[in-house]
């Protein structure tokens, strides 16, 4: 059995296969779990892309909720509601709950494998499970993979949505964003500006810094004539005026090169 640090090597194309799948939160946080018991026992192999029933395998339920959630969960729900949800996707061949609903076996389709091996040329996301167990609502679980895919980049930069309607979801997607810049320790500016082309319609791009990053002060305060610009970190949310912040108090925001 692999050694477990509790962080998860994901493929970014399954990642983005099951973040599209339609699958609830709770759903979404136990399927990260199966992967990560699969990782541990050994069983993500190329054999399996063309024999899936060799990676075949079983967890016991209150084991997998330990790890992702619901951890006060009395009963199978969260277990049914999975295979209910699951069974409506291409991921899984076989899910089901045995032992009186205490112990779940699953198998991956040969899709899910196929993906995962796309890990082999260094193409995935390296995600916390403790983070995301530690996510409320689907806002967050997005957040939270979008910026752990980029985290390395040196300007790395994540794109929200683009709505219509974005005046009465941005209240929900601004907390998302707090609490994920906080979970993660990065500092987000988030510039949210209209479609030149239709005024209805708003555009959502945040850019962030932490230590590591290196993003020139000029990259980093360019944004478009009239965008409304916040800034998230640990201490909480406030309005910024790029033409005026002192962006190089943050960290990895450095002067631009001589």
């Amino acid at each position: 059995m692999a050694a477990d640090n509790g962080k998860i090597q994901i493929s970014q194309n399954l990642l983005a296969h099951i973040m599209n799948a339609g699958l609830s939160l709770a759903s979404l946080k136990l399927l990260m779990a199966l992967i990560h018991h699969q990782e541990l026992q050994e069983l993500w192999s190329l054999e399996a892309i063309e024999t899936p029933c060799v990676a075949r395998t079983w967890g016991e339920g209150t084991r997998l909720r330990s790890v992702v959630g619901p951890k006060r969960e009395n009963g199978a729900t969260s277990l049914h509601k999975l295979i209910a949800e699951a069974r409506l996707t291409e991921l899984f061949d076989e899910i089901r709950l045995v032992e009186r609903n205490r112990v779940l076996e699953w198998q991956f389709s040969s899709l899910v494998h196929e993906l995962m091996g796309h890990r082999q040329v260094g193409y995935y996301t390296l995600l916390d499970l403790s983070e995301v167990a530690d996510c409320r609502t689907l806002e967050d679980l997005s957040y939270l993979v979008m910026i752990r895919h980029h985290y390395k980049a040196k300007a790395p930069k994540i794109v929200g949505p683009s709505a219509t309607d974005w005046g009465r979801v941005r209240a929900r997607h601004m907390r998302s964003l707090a609490r994920i810049a906080k979970m993660t320790g990065v500092t987000l500016v988030v510039a949210e500006t209209r479609d030149k082309n239709d005024y209805n319609l708003h555009h959502v791009t945040c850019r962030f810094c932490h230590t590591e990053t290196t993003w020139w002060i000029s990259a980093f305060k360019k944004h478009p004539v009239g965008a409304k610009v916040t800034l998230l970190d640990s201490t909480g949310a406030r309005r910024v005026d790029p033409a005026t912040f002192d962006f190089t108090r943050l960290p990895g925001v450095v002067p631009d090169p001589p």
